[in-house]
């Protein structure tokens, strides 16, 4: 038996595509194929003896490491009676927008599929058809039409019906010559007449001639079905975090429970969508610094503000059902979330609870249950909130013996009569009612047709499980951040560690795989907080504070013979060290330049200073004036980013990166002009050309583990300095990218254009770091001018953002060819004057700029008000329906006459 692979994909120089053959022992052997032409790869096997064969195909890439296995399941080939079968297959893309269809966030919103049909059986068919296509709408099924009599000459009355055989699977067997090249192409027609209702976008697909030799049986298969993208789903949602829904049955902050009416609002308006910040455990300080929702303490672990404590009311005295009331009256009243107060009424209400009923909690079978299914995770956890509370501190270096994590002292604490096994049953079983509770809200959504939407993270925080039991997965001693960018022109540090991704590749990114698999549990859809971390993170040393001091990890170096060659005479002092002159130190202090020069710095050979060793870090500098918005600290703060490059850890002082925006410090301004050309030219080579080719491996493979993970609908937040990899990766990957309407990705321009977002995007006018509409109208009036004038073509908009021009701005949104069109809260209440808060201020959920940053934003409306706002919830849904957001059925979609 001879079997001849062919399969189709583009590639350029430096790929090249392999076969991956499963043995009888399970193990793959791998086979370079040859190249035929720009989109064709091809190899030929002797299979005498094999009546099934199981393969897939990868593809490589010399000079970054990149191994790409094709998506989706491996694939199967039975002989049969063939003598020999010649494949004609298409490399399976996970950006192939059927991947988004059958994805978890659409599936719960499209019809079930089924029942499906037997393949009826064709004695002398030699051809086989099979293609995968989701969301095809009821009553209509998958056809062929092409010029071989076989197909019906292109007659749209003669089309060939494929059979659904499976969920999206579509297969016909046929009798067609090979002898000579066929053109056809697919189509949907009507399940009973057959009659042709749509053709397939694009060419005409062509078969080569493909004869070699009797009982020959080819197959085509997994070819994509190019779909109209006028023609595709297209939902809308809305944004809130939890902690920000308002009701009167919550305890001074949005509760899980929440958002089963909220979710009965966002279905009554025509929304398929919730969104929601990060909802994991943040208690690591016990003070107001835990309320930042991206510093989890544990990846898995559900946090316990947002548990509803009435379920356990008949089961204790009417003392604590007052106390439970009273309190809800107080901080109900407040007109933000008073973190510190909430969680402290939560977790002393709560642990009553469970000391009055220990004896019965602790055999409970549901919770044992949950237990035994968490058990990867829950032990750690709970002996980590145990032990944090015992040393008052998050900080586990600060824990003596239980520093380091070890699994015989989880097993002893756990043992009856340790003195802290109640205490961590406790923190298990606020997960065991987290995650009932949490569970109850998703499936009061689904029942509404409406999907949720979670966060993931970029980072864990320095105190944390994660970083306590598994150190090797993470750099401990640097620190992610953002360089300068929109949101801040010192740059962000945000204090996580970084990735240790050599080590996590080692068992195939498994720590991900888990951490994905959890988040199934409760989302259809995620959004990756700066996925561009992915493909490189902004790694800061931890002895600085700001993201002035960082650079880009993994990144190439520029190395020492690089100065020389371009005819840079390099001093490791005058580029590597502040570059702080009198004039410079006088524009920055003033009149305070004297106690600055002889308190923090001393003279150098020269005519300029350095700092002295009490303050030659950031670190030290905060550390000792304790207030980083004191202005002399600030300006020392900035003296520390007068630099033009940072000597790479571990180069021996042979490699060094650039500063981020060099060119706008003193330093480079007191170059001459030949130095700055040639300091410049280094600078733009490192940032915008060597590292791409490498980034996009990266970012590949990683991206790649994250979208196999799980099947849930991938989003990427991705904002800011994007390299030119990450589009494509994002969309080989089938991960949605975000379009916001302020932050154009196209240089040069004002604004983006929702109306020519891709498909496979999410649009939006705003995000929780950025100011809402009304805001950004107020405090940028020249740029809200020359939005209404390029796109709407308004002269002279008003002072404020009237309801108005508030609807056409979200109007806009909902008009997008994005899947998803997805708007803030706060944005959807600037359609009613008389809804909206007056402050648009009081409305904003974080700002960069400022960290720490205390999250206490909260409806000024309560979730019932909110229903019963007529005229606001008609203005949305009239938007919806005037744009095609609201569908009644998805699974009809529009259909183009053939």
């Amino acid at each position: 038996m001879k079997i001849v692979f062919r399969v189709r994909y583009r590639t350029v120089p430096g790929q090249s595509l392999w076969l991956c053959l499963e043995q009888a022992d399970g193990s793959v052997e791998e086979l370079p194929m040859a190249w035929l032409n720009m989109e064709q790869w091809e190899l030929e096997l002797e299979a005498d003896g094999l009546q099934t064969l199981k393969y897939s195909y990868q593809l490589r890439e010399e000079g970054n490491g990149l191994k790409l296995d094709e998506w989706g399941e491996g694939r199967r080939v039975v002989r049969g009676e063939a003598s020999r079968v010649w494949l004609s297959d298409t490399w399976r893309s996970a950006g192939a927008p059927d991947e988004a269809y059958v994805s978890k966030a659409l599936q719960a919103l499209l019809p079930a599929r089924g029942p499906f049909e037997c393949l009826p059986d064709v004695p002398a068919a030699n051809h086989r058809f099979s293609i995968r296509v989701a969301a095809v709408p009821r009553g209509r099924s998958l056809c062929l039409a092409g010029d071989d009599p076989a197909l019906g000459g292109w007659n749209p009355q003669k089309t060939v019906r494929l059979v659904e055989v499976a969920a999206n699977l579509w297969q016909v067997d046929l009798e067609l010559s090979a002898d000579a090249g066929i053109e056809y192409k697919y189509g949907f027609c009507d399940s009973d007449s057959g009659k042709l209702l749509e053709y397939e976008e694009g060419e005409n697909r062509l078969l080569e001639a493909h004869h070699s030799g009797e009982g020959q049986l080819t197959w085509v298969r997994d070819e994509d079905y190019r779909r109209d993208p006028a023609s595709g789903f297209r939902g809308a949602g809305v944004a809130i975090p939890v902690f920000s829904l308002r009701s009167d049955e919550g305890l001074g902050v949005g509760e899980f429970a929440d958002l089963k009416v909220f979710g009965e609002w966002a279905h009554g308006l025509g929304m398929k969508l919730v969104q929601i910040l990060p909802i994991h455990d943040t208690t690591a300080s016990r003070d107001w610094t835990d309320s930042y929702p991206y510093s989890a303490i544990s990846c898995f672990a559900l946090h316990p503000i947002y548990l509803r404590l009435d379920v356990f009311r008949k089961a204790m005295p009417d003392a604590w059902g007052e106390r439970l009331d009273a309190e809800r009256e107080n901080l109900n009243a407040l007109f933000s979330l008073d973190y510190e107060a909430v969680m402290k009424v939560k977790l002393e209400l709560t642990r009553e609870v469970f000391d009055a009923h220990y004896a019965t909690l602790s055999e409970d079978n549901d919770m044992e249950n949950f237990m035994a299914e968490q058990q990867a995770w829950l032990p750690a956890y709970a002996a980590f909130c145990v032990l944090r509370d015992q040393h008052g501190s998050g900080d586990f270096s600060q824990w003596g013996e239980d520093a380091s994590f070890s699994h015989l002292r989880l097993k002893a604490m756990w043992e009856e009569g340790s003195g802290y096994r109640q205490d961590m049953h406790y923190w298990m079983w606020l997960q065991h009612e987290l995650n009932k509770q949490l569970g109850a809200a998703v499936a009061a959504l689904h029942e509404r047709g409406v999907v949720l939407k979670g966060d993931l993270p970029i980072g864990i925080d320095r105190c944390s499980v994660e970083a306590w039991s598994a150190p090797d997965l993470f750099n401990l001693d640097a620190q992610s951040g953002a360089p300068p960018d929109y949101f801040s022109e010192q740059g962000q540090n945000w204090g996580f560690p970084t990735y240790n991704w050599e080590r996590m590749a080692e068992d195939g990114y498994a720590w991900w795989q888990a951490r994905l698999s959890h988040l199934a549990l409760y989302f259809d859809a995620f959004r990756i907080d700066h996925v561009l971390g992915f493909f490189r993170i902004w790694q800061i040393p931890i002895q600085h504070v700001n993201g002035l001091r960082g650079w880009f990890e993994p990144t190439m170096p520029v190395r020492l013979e690089e100065f020389r060659g371009c005819g840079l005479d390099f001093s490791y002092k005058r580029f590597c060290e502040p570059w702080l002159t009198d004039e410079a130190l006088r524009e920055m202090f003033g009149e305070r330049v004297d106690e600055v020069t002889s308190t923090y710095l001393r003279p150098k050979k020269g005519g300029a200073y350095e700092f002295r060793e009490t303050f030659d870090t950031q670190r030290k500098v905060l550390e000792y004036f304790g207030d980083k918005e004191d202005p002399v600290c600030k300006a020392l703060l900035a003296c520390h980013g007068e630099i033009l490059f940072i000597e790479a850890p571990g180069s021996g002082g042979t490699e060094f990166h650039p500063r981020y925006g060099l060119q706008r410090t003193r330093s480079f301004a007191d170059l001459d002009q030949a130095s700055q050309e040639k300091v410049d030219a280094l600078y733009m080579d490192y940032f915008f050309k060597r590292q791409d080719f490498h980034w996009r491996a990266g970012g590949m493979m990683k991206l790649d583990a994250l979208r196999r993970a799980s099947e849930m609908l991938l989003c990427g937040e991705d904002l800011g300095m994007v390299p030119d990899c990450v589009p494509g990766v994002m969309r080989d990957t089938g991960i949605l990218c975000l379009e916001i309407q302020r932050m154009p990705k196209t240089f040069g321009a004002d604004f983006s254009d929702p109306r020519h977002a891709p498909w496979m995007s999410v649009a939006s006018p705003s995000t929780h770091d950025m100011s809402n509409l009304r805001e950004w109208w107020q405090a940028e009036p020249n740029q809200a001018k020359r939005l209404a004038w390029l796109q709407f073509e308004q002269a002279h908009p008003t002072e404020e953002l009237e309801p108005e021009f508030a609807a056409k701005l979200v109007g806009r949104q909902f008009e997008s060819p994005a899947m998803w069109a997805i708007i803030a809260l706060q944005d959807l209440l600037a359609l009613d004057e008389r809804l909206r808060h007056s402050d648009p201020a009081a409305e904003r959920i974080n700002d960069p700029s400022v960290n720490p940053h205390n999250w206490r934003y909260r409806m000024h409306l309560s979730v019932a008000e909110l229903t019963a706002a007529e005229a606001l919830n008609g203005r949305i849904r009239g938007l919806l329906e005037q744009n095609g957001r609201i569908d009644p059925d998805l699974g009809e979609f529009s259909m183009r006459n053939p």
